[in-house]
């Protein structure tokens, strides 16, 4: 069709027209002031509707997206507190050096937000500058053994502050430091703090400090900082960096992902072939000969191996707080793939491992799982629930040799064997019960078989 010939017959609305041009060239606008892409997102749609809880704050906001959440609120107040504290740790570092910093880390910050934020110069710098201050003091608590310490107060004014005088706020507020949608800048707050300590004068560093401040949050045993050669030595946020202390050590395993090159020899056209999404759970890899162990040399509880018939998997604790806190990494992962999405091939693997209340009695007694739920269904449902919400390329994650290994064990003729055997004659003891009393009827039905044989041939005399 040519356009200029039925030009009289399309009349646009010039005032429409224009303003969809100031859109278009808006968004342009938008994209080149960013500069860099985004690392703190909203929870995606499908997620947050599976479990709206697991990515909202319940008792303070950092950053903008609850900032006016109305329940929050009651934590502003305390804020300027904190605020106050850490204006007294640096008398040489006076107010108006925190806001000319946050001025400064302004456009870098607003970048970070996968939103334009809605707010004034004023409001956002106001906004950096308390929740960057309140981190960095609830840190610094810890160099004065005032985290866990609740009940010991000697100044009356400590009495008002909640985090000291409950029990049960700072591990809400720990929670709510390692959702994705309640996240600053870490820039922000290395910057603070290095302010508020003097910067040389501190004998820690504030990486030292978060390592410390959420290592009892861990599923596992330790928190281990990754090396200064670490493929991304600049932490995004604070969840950022708990999701780089819980990879294992060496940074290429980290962030870079393992490309699937183990082909099987029937690979055609010299192309592997798809590596398998799920193996057997662990009920049923047991009847087929795997054995189940621990590996208490693990960097990382991400660090599953499997060689010959034996599963060796780190210790995974679980508590109250495990599934808030493995739905913000796997979102983390899923907004922002370059970190690689190693936790949510983690959680695909539990959840082929754990499809019943018994596949976590079996992993619980090899000392794989340590629970604090109460429930094995609970457990279950757990692990049902974040592979929902994890996607993988099962050609270039991280397990894909191990799940490649796990089916072939699981093929072979002899372990199909022994799996059939295993669970339709050795499931329940009252199978085994039965087995053992048609072989010893069996038995004697051959050995009377056999006098009646010898009377016949050998007949009394």
């Amino acid at each position: 069709m040519d356009i200029t010939e039925n030009s009289c017959v399309l009349d646009l609305d010039q005032e429409w027209l224009a303003s969809l041009r100031k859109k278009v060239g808006g968004a342009a606008l938008r994209k080149h002031r960013r500069g860099s892409p985004p690392t703190i997102f909203r929870a995606p749609a499908s997620m947050r509707q599976a479990d709206p809880d697991a990515y909202s704050p319940h008792v303070v906001s950092l950053g903008p997206y609850h900032r006016n959440s109305p329940a929050l609120k009651p934590m502003d107040g305390l804020k300027l507190r904190y605020l106050q504290k850490v204006l007294l740790r640096n008398p040489k570092a006076p107010l108006e050096a925190y806001v000319r910093l946050i001025q400064e880390l302004e456009p870098a910050a607003r970048a970070s937000y996968s939103e334009d934020i809605d707010m004034d110069s004023h409001s956002f710098v106001e906004m950096l500058l308390l929740d960057g201050c309140f981190v960095v003091e609830l840190l610094l608590m810890q160099l004065d053994g005032r985290k866990h310490e609740y009940e010991q107060h000697e100044d009356g004014e400590s009495e008002e502050d909640p985090i000291l005088t409950t029990t049960w706020t700072m591990p809400l507020i720990e929670s709510d430091m390692l959702m994705l949608e309640n996240q600053i800048p870490f820039s922000v707050l290395r910057h603070v703090y290095d302010l508020a300590t003097g910067s040389d004068e501190c004998c820690y560093s504030i990486v030292q400090l978060a390592q410390a401040f959420f290592n009892d949050y861990l599923p596992t045993d330790r928190l281990v900082v990754p090396s200064e050669d670490f493929l991304f030595p600049k932490y995004f946020h604070l969840l950022h960096f708990f999701h780089s202390c819980i990879m294992p050590g060496r940074a290429e395993q980290c962030y870079k992902p393992l490309i699937y090159q183990k082909m099987s020899r029937r690979a055609t056209h010299g192309r592997p072939p798809p590596a398998p999404g799920s193996i057997p759970s662990a009920t049923r890899l047991k009847e087929a000969g795997v054995a189940f162990e621990t590996n208490a040399e693990a960097d990382s509880f991400l660090d599953v191996g499997f060689r010959g018939s034996v599963m060796a998997i780190p210790t995974l604790r679980i508590y109250d707080h495990t599934d808030s806190l493995f739905r913000n990494l796997i979102a983390f992962e899923q907004c922002l793939p370059r970190v690689g999405t190693r936790f949510a091939t983690y959680a695909t693997m539990m959840d082929c491992l754990v499809g019943g209340a018994e596949d976590v009695a079996l992993l619980h007694r090899c000392g794989c799982i340590v629970s604090g739920l109460g429930s094995d269904d609970v457990v279950a449902r757990l692990f049902s629930g974040l592979r929902r919400d994890a996607t993988v390329d099962w050609r270039s994650c991280y397990l894909a040799g191990l799940f490649e290994d796990v089916r072939a064990h699981c093929d072979s003729r002899w372990n199909k064997w022994r799996a059939k055997l295993m669970h339709d004659y050795f499931s329940n003891p009252w199978s085994v019960v039965s087995l053992i009393a048609a072989l010893v009827l069996i038995f004697l039905t051959v050995v009377q078989a056999w006098f009646a044989l010898l009377s016949y041939v050998f007949p009394p005399r």
